[in-house]
């Protein structure tokens, strides 16, 4: 048996179980095997990334607008979530209501960060829709801010969406989620259009 780089996720559970269940198994495996199973182990803990997103766990009062198109006026509205790390630490996951009448809104998103390809990642979903997006980028120490890229392919519509979920971390009390999309169809024309701004304030 040998691990290969490009072993699924569900082959290493499959492993792991494998491996709690069969002390012979584990005493079977070369070195190379037993190092390279320790490697993946140790990829799957939560790394100093978690807990910097550790540090957005509660509960938070939001403030924020939405333009439904360039040139539009921004739409303002408020609301509450809630924030949570799950599953041993790996995923902030974030819960919201916000808005009123045509504009209430409830979201679930989760944030993570990938050790295999040192990326943040992002999962999220709301009442505006019956599908999910996903984005993936980097930590820029400089501004604090955690940019996400991500495409949607919208088949209704007949485009992708192209967009990056911006996060900046103000401080401990406070961040800013924004959504910047970059494909002409909501553009208008230009480079890129911020469509949401929302402001996250701890909850006293």
């Amino acid at each position: 048996m040998r691990l290969g780089k490009g072993v699924t996720l569900a082959i290493l559970l499959a492993l792991a179980v494998a491996l709690a269940a069969s002390a012979q198994f584990k005493e079977e495996m070369t070195p190379e095997q037993a190092a390279e199973f320790e490697q993946y182990m140790k990829l799957a803990q939560p790394g100093p990334e978690h807990e910097m997103l550790a540090g957005l766990a509660g509960k938070w009062d939001m403030s924020g607008w939405v333009m439904p198109q360039p040139e539009a006026a921004p739409l303002d509205f408020t609301g509450k979530a809630i924030n949570e790390m799950i599953l041993g630490g790996r995923f902030l996951q974030m819960t919201s209501e916000s808005g009123e009448g045509e504009m209430y809104t409830e979201t679930m998103s989760m944030i993570g960060f990938d050790r295999r390809s040192n990326k943040y990642t992002y999962v999220g979903m709301d009442t505006w829709g019956t599908y999910f997006v996903t984005a993936a980028g980097d930590y820029d120490e400089k501004t604090k801010t955690i940019s996400m890229y991500g495409e949607d392919v919208d088949a209704v519509a007949g485009f992708t969406q192209k967009y990056d979920q911006i996060f900046q971390l103000i401080d401990k009390d406070k961040f800013i989620l924004s959504v910047v999309f970059y494909n002409k169809e909501l553009t208008g024309g230009a480079d890129q259009f911020k469509m949401l701004e929302i402001t996250y304030t701890r909850a006293k």
